[in-house]
């Protein structure tokens, strides 16, 4: 079955996976439980950071348009994709009640 976010889903981390930054800003996500690391970049652990069920898709956006010097359709587009790849591979939770 295929999720579709919106930019009012929230979504959250779940509290399995591992999550490391590295010295250069960007991270490692782990999850124990397929025994798979993922490496993320500064970006997406700032994405990752904010996936915390409080924020919606939209507030996650507002905070990397305003952390990066990149236009409004681009950061939704990023934003998108790469939230769609971590539900894909079970490292976010939707939010009960939030649009799916």
């Amino acid at each position: 079955m295929t999720t579709t976010i919106t930019m009012s889903s929230r979504l959250k981390r779940r509290e399995t996976v591992l999550s490391e930054p590295l010295p250069d800003g960007s991270g490692l996500l782990f999850d124990p439980a397929t025994a798979t690391a993922y490496p993320i970049t500064e970006s997406a652990r700032c994405i990752w950071q904010l996936c915390d069920g409080a924020h919606d898709v939209g507030s996650i956006v507002d905070e990397l348009e305003t952390r990066y010097d990149v236009d409004r359709a681009t950061v939704e587009t990023d934003v998108l994709k790469l939230l769609a790849e971590l539900v894909k591979t079970d490292l976010l939770d939707h939010i009960a009640g939030s649009p799916a």
